[in-house]
This record gives structure tokens, sequence and C-alpha cells, in this order.
């Protein structure tokens, strides 16, 4: 087949756990066309490089502020989010028409669709956590959203779930348009010694993530054994410390990221949604969540993983980076029914054999 893949470009989480499916496609002969935009398109284009044609086209608006109230600054900027959608519609829809492809597969990005019998949508969010007369009004609008693919692909189980009521007991979404696959990482489980005692990892949109780095880099010395940072910025270089106790690096590859959280024995990280798949990918349970500010997916995540018992979390700005490591210490993780290789055949199921 000759494949169209978009992928959402908010942090770099889309990118990752859609790089196992892109490499699984390809394997299997397929062609695959790729549209994002950013860090996360920097990121695709240094794992496939010639193996794929890429189309740098903006998508939404990313309405995030220096305070916490994300949900009202995501109100009063709809308007210029739905436009950018419909600009970045008019691209992709040329794309699409030109390229003639057999199937257009979107992480995400709302402007990327052809026909509804040959489009499908990954996403795990189908529902926004918000005061319920907001909730009710974007899962309506994810509705008609999700109308135009003919299948949702949700990167969970239908059981014993990852994203709680993000992707489940929807009020609006014909149940029988959702494939539910498992987790999706593009990390694995290796047979290597845990020699590294903390590894953080600092990510997500700005200005949140350079806010989360001058929290996190001025208290690292209060740690005691080897600590490993990166910063989620591709175009920074590694840096270690004069007692080479603290090693502080831009950004990790694909292989490096997998390799240094097999080796850690405490990981330090957002509650991103792919970055959980990771940690459930890993059987990591020494963990400490910290959410980003008002961005109410990972807040919710956060607060369903505390309650569950799985893992410990702190706000951003209440974190006492030492204690709170020690609480999460007394958690007991995720085991997911199954991992990737196995989502992976689902995903690959629902498109070649529909």
């Amino acid at each position: 087949m000759k494949v169209l893949f978009g992928v959402f470009d908010w942090g770099l989480g889309h990118a990752t756990r859609d790089s196992p499916i892109i490499e699984e496609l390809l394997k299997r002969g397929h062609s695959v066309d790729i549209i994002s935009t950013g860090r996360a398109m920097n990121l695709l284009k240094a794992r496939f490089r010639k193996r794929c044609k890429y189309f740098d086209v903006s998508s939404i608006y990313v309405p995030y502020p220096k305070h916490r109230f994300f949900a009202f600054s995501f109100v009063i900027n709809t308007p210029k989010m739905l436009s950018t959608i419909k600009a970045a519609r008019k691209i992709s829809e040329k794309i699409i028409s030109k390229g003639n492809y057999d199937t257009v597969i979107s992480d995400c990005r709302y402007d990327v669709y052809d026909r509804v019998d040959n489009s499908y949508m990954i996403n795990h969010q189908l529902r926004f956590k918000a005061p319920p007369i907001a909730e009710h009004a974007i899962e309506r609008w994810l509705k008609s959203i999700m109308s135009k693919y003919k299948y949702v692909i949700v990167p969970d189980f239908e059981n014993n779930s990852l994203s709680g009521a993000l992707s489940h007991n929807l009020r609006y979404l014909d149940k029988n348009k959702i494939k539910y696959i498992g987790i999706l990482s593009h990390v694995k489980k290796k047979k290597v010694k845990e020699d590294i005692d903390y590894f953080i990892t600092i990510s997500g949109p700005e200005p949140q993530r350079t806010i989360l780095e001058e929290h996190i880099l001025p208290i690292l010395p209060l740690l005691d054994g080897k600590i490993f940072v990166t910063l989620g910025k591709p175009e920074e270089s590694c840096q270690v410390s004069s007692n080479r106790k603290i090693t502080i690096c831009g950004f990790l590859n694909s292989k490096e990221q997998e390799k240094m959280m097999n080796r850690a024995k405490f990981i330090v990280t957002r509650s991103g949604y792919t970055t959980v798949m990771e940690i459930a990918e890993l059987n990591k349970k020494n963990v400490l969540f910290i959410p980003t500010p008002g961005q109410t997916e990972q807040e919710y995540l956060a607060d369903l993983y505390e309650k569950k018992g799985y893992f410990h979390h702190v706000h951003q700005n209440k974190m006492n980076l030492v204690k709170d490591i020690e609480k999460a210490k007394k958690f007991t993780g995720y085991a997911p029914l199954w991992k990737t290789k196995d989502s992976i055949k689902r995903f690959i199921e629902v498109i070649e054999d529909d």
C-alpha cells in the first residue's frame, strides 16, 4: 500500500509511539509518506531518513500559557485553533489529492483524512477533562471529527485500561467504531544492568518544558547516585558534571532513550500518555510523574494512577524531589495485558484485513 501518516507535534510523544507502527509498515513493503512539523518531524526524519517522504505542515495552534489555567486558555483560543486546523486541512487535502494514497493514518492530526473507507485515526483522548458543559461540547465535536475516519484506533486496553475515562464509557461515539489494540511504545525491555540511579526526562510543549528544566536542574545535587537528564531538545549536545555524577543531554534518539530507561533504577518524567505506555512496556514501578501544569490530560492520568496505587505524582509548583522520590518507591506499578509487539499485530489487522 501507499500510506500517508499524519503525526501530531505537541511534544515528541506522538512521533515516538508512531515509530514502531511506521517501522512495521515499511518492513511489510508499504511506502510511507509523513505529515508533521517541528521537533516531531525532526525526530521522524532522524529515525527513518530516506525511507520515507516528508511534508512539513503546521497543525493546530498550541494554546499553552505560563499559568496553570490551560482549560481557560483552550476555550478563549478555540477560534484560533479551529482556523489553524482549517488552514492545515487545505494543505493536507492537496497532498492527499496528488498522492493517490491507499491508506491514510492520522495520529491526532485532525486535518489528515481521505475517504471514510480508507482513513484511520489513532487517538487515546476521546474525551477532554473539563467542566461538564465544555466536556460534553468537546465530545460532540470529537464525534463529528471521528466520523471522517473508518475506525478510531485506541492505544489502550478495553479492560484494565491506562487511559481511563479519556477513551472509555464515551457518551456519543459509536462503540463499533473504536478498536482497542493495547499499548504502543518505541522502547523495548532489554536485559541490562540497572546502573543509573535516576533517569530524568524533561519534555513537553513550551514554555512548560523550560519551566520544569529550571525547577529541576538546580536541585539535582541533592540526589545521591548517578543521574542522567535528557532535556527533549534535539539542538543541544550532552554535558557531564565535573564529578561525573550528573550527565545532562539535550536529546536522546530512540535507541539511546530505550537504553537509558532500561538502565534506570528510578525514572522522573511527565505523565504524558506515551511516556506512561513506555513505563508499562518496561514494567518499571519506581517512577515519579510530574504532569504539565494545566494540561488536563496529564493531570487526570497522574491522579488516576495515584488513586489506583500504580504511581506517585507531584505537581510542578509543589515539588520536593527528594521526598517525592521516597514516596514513589512505595507504589506497585502497572502490569499491561500484552505489549507493543502484539499491539502492532492488532493495528495491522485493522488496516490490512479491512
